[in-house]
């Protein structure tokens, strides 16, 4: 970037990098100016709005595993959006488990990845989730 205005030689600022350079002293604007396209940077595991859930249950050596649980849209899911934790093992993605006809707590939710892990997610009243087991 030349930093010399061609029409009044003062000097050129650019306040922002998507801005094209500007002359202060006479308004002219440099359009010619390649501006930069800057890139989001996407974190397959943070994709989405997420939470860090505490172990709950009786074991004390799971204690410090967190799960990691993202909301992603979903088509398939009741209310277009579906929950995906993350497995405390292995870090993969878990799938909702069906268990074939056996009745759980509404508040509980099993979850399984692709290595077999199982966990299942706990909610309170208000439906905000409180930890896993």
């Amino acid at each position: 970037m030349s930093i010399a205005c061609p029409r009044c030689g003062a000097h050129l600022s650019q306040n922002y990098a998507t801005e094209p350079p500007l002359c202060l002293a006479c308004g002219w604007e440099d359009y010619e100016y390649p501006l930069e396209k800057h890139k989001r940077q996407r974190d397959g595991l943070m994709s989405g709005l997420s939470a860090q859930l505490r172990y709950i249950g009786f074991s004390d050596l799971l204690e410090a595993l967190t799960v990691a649980v993202r909301v992603e849209r979903n088509e398939k899911a009741q209310a277009g959006i579906a929950t995906v934790p993350s497995c405390p093992w292995d870090g993969r993605d878990m799938k909702v488990m069906s268990l074939g006809g056996k009745r759980k707590a509404r508040s509980e939710r099993t979850y399984r990845c692709s290595k077999r892990h199982r966990i299942s997610l706990l909610s309170s009243a208000n439906g905000a989730w409180r930890g896993w087991m």
